[in-house]
């Protein structure tokens, strides 16, 4: 449904929690079927509307259509990546032109507060009486858990929006009388969800994947306290994680693929060891904390071949791999002969989402480490590929628009590849050119949230405080471990802060809600987005905050919701 309102109306008439009493049908008690009466009477129940809300994150932000859409919140159009699809790059936001209409703004107020509908039943039902709870103790990590889910989805419309409507029961009937909460109230709301969350919720080495453990709630209550400009409340929290003796970094080769050897990216001669710590942390099975990965505190599940798990037989389009990468394989030689698709570490890529020269160069120069921050060591980057067909003359050689049948499309076609979203091993669900490969689907979890993070908020808590000393040895906690040149406390900003995020936190972080949250869409729009430097934007701020969609104002008929300024 197109507006908020309507949405939570329609789930609930759909999961049957209408009553009337002019209606004696709508009394019935549902025996043969589920409904909230009869599934929110124990624990397990509980579990599965919070396992439901994990199943609609999953689709929402990952995993919802095949299509490069899925990850329009992690820095597509803005610094991170542009989008070449066509000869000439092509604008996805036309933050330019963005208006109330747009289906972007539109889709993902209805996704958030969606979510929030459905934690506001988890947490009115779950104090209710009649449950049959064993303890406080159970109820209240139930309430803490959907309380934390809450006040994500809230944090995401205050970095967003600004202030919006706050929504913190079960909606029961049509309300059309929806006002916004100022952006201070949404934070201070999300405070108040996530200290009850911090003291409730189960603690990561009692929790199962893909639940969020208490340590989550003290990373989200990290950023809200810098939202609200409790930077000592900021640090608190973010040592609560940092402290945690279950949280580490991990500085040495670990898991499934430690071990693994590769000819290299020209496919020629004996295969050596392939890999470094950064590269071992996005492997497949290596990526949760029951993994052995100390640095994993959330994920988004992906279970090959289980059903619900996503990227097999019962749906689900986490494809990464297909959108984030070059198409090298896909590329004809200047006598037309094809390259192929090798099974091992290329990637399927479509040559959609390509790099910006902000994300792809300029922030691996930084201190003169570009031969030295393993993140950009070519097994978590590459930049030189081969023609790998040995029908072709040039076989073995590196790829030049010299040797191409189609020098247009160099760049496109063989840019930076980030190795987190390609495979090192398929699961040879397809066949190319007797090649195995997946389609460009990714069989892995994904990170939510990762524990560099926790220390780069932690950095901006200090440089908040106007503490420089102790911003610069977080940002070099994480730098250390990439084998990256220490930064001086005179070299912390939060320009270089968020620097450091792109380097570690590339196509994991919702940037698009970081670089709104602080203020600077359309600074680093105009300094970073291919369009915007091509066609010589001039934004001005109000793109730092979305519009409000006009359905969702006009269908608000008994009172006035404000839309925002610019808009």
């Amino acid at each position: 449904m197109k507006n908020f309102t309507y949405i939570i109306i329609y789930l609930f008439i759909i999961i049957g929690t209408m009553s009337c009493d002019q209606d004696a049908i709508l009394e019935e008690k549902a025996k043969d079927f589920l409904s909230p009466e009869n599934s929110f009477v124990d624990k397990s129940g509980f579990e599965s509307g919070l396992a439901d809300i994990y199943r609609k994150i999953r689709q929402y932000f990952y995993a919802n259509t095949d299509s490069y859409e899925n990850f329009d919140m992690q820095g597509i159009d803005v610094d991170f990546a542009a989008e070449s699809w066509s000869p000439e790059f092509v604008p996805y936001f036309n933050w330019n032109t963005i208006n109330a209409d747009s289906d972007f703004a539109d889709k993902w107020w209805s996704r958030f507060y969606a979510l929030i509908y459905r934690a506001n039943v988890i947490i009115d039902r779950a104090g209710a009486s009649g449950v049959a709870w064993k303890s406080d103790e159970e109820k209240n990590a139930i309430i803490g858990e959907a309380k934390f889910l809450r006040a994500w989805c809230y944090h995401f419309l205050g970095n967003m929006w600004g202030g919006v409507p706050l929504v913190l029961n079960e909606t029961t009937s049509a309300k059309f009388d929806y006002t916004r909460a100022t952006q201070e109230e949404v934070y201070k709301q999300c405070k108040e969800d996530l200290d009850f969350a911090t003291k409730w919720m189960i603690t990561v080495d009692k929790q199962k994947g893909g639940r969020p453990p208490r340590a989550a709630a003290y990373q989200l209550l990290t950023e809200v306290d810098i939202c609200l400009k409790d930077y000592d409340g900021a640090v608190q929290a973010a040592s609560q994680v940092i402290n945690d003796p279950n949280f580490y970094l991990m500085t040495q080769r670990f898991g499934t693929n430690k071990n693994f050897k590769f000819q290299g990216y020209d496919y020629q001669g004996p295969a050596e060891p392939w890999g470094d710590v950064y590269w071992d942390l996005f492997q497949e099975g290596n990526m949760n904390w029951l993994e052995g990965n100390h640095e994993a505190i959330w994920n988004m599940e992906m279970d090959f071949n289980i059903l619900g798990g996503g990227n097999n037989k019962d749906g689900g389009y986490f494809v990464l791999e297909r959108w984030w990468n070059p198409w090298p394989w896909h590329l004809v030689d200047k006598d037309g002969v094809t390259n192929q698709l090798k099974d091992t570490c290329c990637g399927a890529g479509t040559n959609v989402l390509i790099p910006t020269e902000y994300a792809g160069n300029q922030i691996w120069q930084y201190k003169d480490d570009w031969n030295k921050d393993i993140r950009n060591s070519q097994y978590n980057i590459q930049r030189v590929y081969y023609w790998v067909n040995h029908a072709s003359k040039y076989y073995g050689q590196v790829i030049t628009k010299e040797s191409m049948g189609d020098p247009s499309v160099y760049y496109r076609s063989i840019s930076p590849a980030f190795k987190k979203a390609a495979s090192a091993v398929h699961h040879g669900m397809f066949k190319f050119d007797g090649q195995n490969y997946d389609g460009g689907g990714i069989y892995k979890d994904w990170y939510i949230m990762r524990l560099p993070e926790v220390y780069l908020l932690r950095a901006e808590a200090y440089l908040g405080k106007n503490d420089m000393l102790h911003a610069a040895a977080d940002i070099n906690a994480v730098r250390n471990r990439a084998q990256a040149t220490p930064v001086n406390p005179g070299d912390v900003n939060i320009d270089l802060i968020l620097d450091e995020r792109a380097r570690e936190l590339y196509m994991e972080e919702f940037r698009l809600s970081t670089l709104m949250r602080l203020g600077k869409l359309a600074e680093y729009v105009m300094k970073y987005n291919n369009v915007a430097i091509r066609d010589g934007w001039k934004l001005d701020n109000h793109v730092n905050k979305l519009p409000i969609p006009s359905y969702d104002i006009e269908a608000n008929t008994k009172a006035k919701l404000e839309q925002n300024p610019g808009y």
